[in-house]
């Protein structure tokens, strides 16, 4: 009877020695957390993946409402007494790669005309040396030989200028003046700041000099 006992004990022994660890309580534990701290960092994807759709969505429909609201005032100016209307310029400003983006919209006022002729100079006012300094656009652009950029539409004329700076040039102001010749002769000039990008990938794509105009008739 004895030697049954110890043998069974043994037998027994052997047996609680051989349970898997993955049983053992405590690894148990250790195997919920690290299936809970997977699901988390899941989660917070997700998470960052939505807030980053959102906000393209926010910046889609912006940009749909700037252009709406830049259409009707070209379909329906406001009564201002201008023959054209000169909207403010977009600037991109990349001081990494001292490059810079001026896009400039000119569209007609509230007369209706059947044809607009002009031209549109473009001027940088800012600092060099920590000296007051201005540059004109044209003379950095190598599409541009008369100094000007010419415009010629019946409802809208969108003008593009990308170019580098000098080395040390910080740009403060973009200074836009209008000449009109036909359908009337009449001159107009505004004065916005320019707006510095945050550059992530080395500077403005596509900011090498070159001028575009493009009229929507």
């Amino acid at each position: 009877m004895l030697l049954i006992f110890v043998v069974g004990y043994l037998v027994g022994a052997s047996q609680a020695d051989d349970v898997p660890f993955f049983n053992n309580p405590e690894e148990r534990l250790r195997n919920e957390i690290a299936k809970l701290t997977v699901e988390r960092d899941a989660d917070q994807i997700t998470l960052r993946s939505l807030k980053s759709t959102l906000a393209e969505q926010a910046s889609e429909i912006s940009e749909m409402r700037d252009m709406l609201a830049l259409y009707r005032g070209v379909m329906v100016p406001e009564e201002t007494g201008d023959v054209v209307v000169l909207r403010a310029s977009a600037t991109d400003y990349d001081p990494l790669t001292q490059s810079l983006r001026v896009v400039t919209i000119v569209h007609r006022g509230a007369s209706d005309y059947s044809k607009y002729e002009g031209e549109l100079s473009i001027s940088v006012e800012g600092r060099l040396t920590e000296q007051p300094h201005t540059i004109d656009l044209s003379s950095l652009d190598t599409a541009t030989e008369s100094g000007v950029f010419p415009i010629q539409f019946q409802y809208l004329q969108r003008i593009q200028v990308a170019v580098s700076l000098p080395e040390g040039f910080i740009p403060e102001i973009v200074v836009s003046s209008v000449t009109m010749d036909r359908p009337v002769k009449a001159a107009l000039a505004r004065r916005d700041a320019v707006e510095l990008l945050i550059s992530t990938e080395g500077g403005l794509e596509g900011a090498g000099g070159n001028a575009s105009n493009n009229s929507e008739r």
